[in-house]
């Protein structure tokens, strides 16, 4: 067993078990729960807290332009009435592309898509974002 530490380059995002194209971003891995706060009364009054809701923020992937249009045609679909949650793993693997850790998202749906910022004066890729909640 190795202590490595790893990089965050290897990774792959699978959405219902498909591998999907290179994201050059990939955030929003994150769980937390709310907490709420009951004050008890009398001479010693002290402040009690509880657990809450689980809570699970976005994921957003960003990629370059390319002519693979599926994550805006999910996007598209969804939002035309056709509502459709998928499945999505966050892959992180090794230099050999050997499987690592895997986080499971499940009930994924886009909720939001913003494409790419164009500017002639700047030589900068066409980068576009869709953002997606999950359960």
């Amino acid at each position: 067993m190795c202590n490595e530490t790893l990089s965050s380059y290897f990774y792959m995002v699978e959405i219902d078990g498909i591998q999907t194209t290179r994201f050059l971003e990939c955030y929003g891995l994150e769980m937390g729960f709310s907490v709420f706060e009951v004050e008890e009364g009398g001479l010693n009054t002290s402040t009690h807290k509880f657990k809450s809701h689980n809570r699970y923020p976005n994921l957003v992937l960003k990629k370059g332009v390319n002519n693979n249009n599926e994550l805006l045609k999910w996007y598209q679909k969804n939002i035309n009435g056709n509502f459709e949650r998928k499945n999505i793993s966050v892959i992180l693997m090794d230099s050999s592309l050997g499987e690592i850790k895997r986080w499971n998202l499940f009930g994924a749906f886009p909720c939001r898509w913003k494409g790419p910022s164009l500017d002639v004066y700047d030589n900068k890729y066409a980068i576009e974002m869709i953002e997606i909640a999950y359960e």
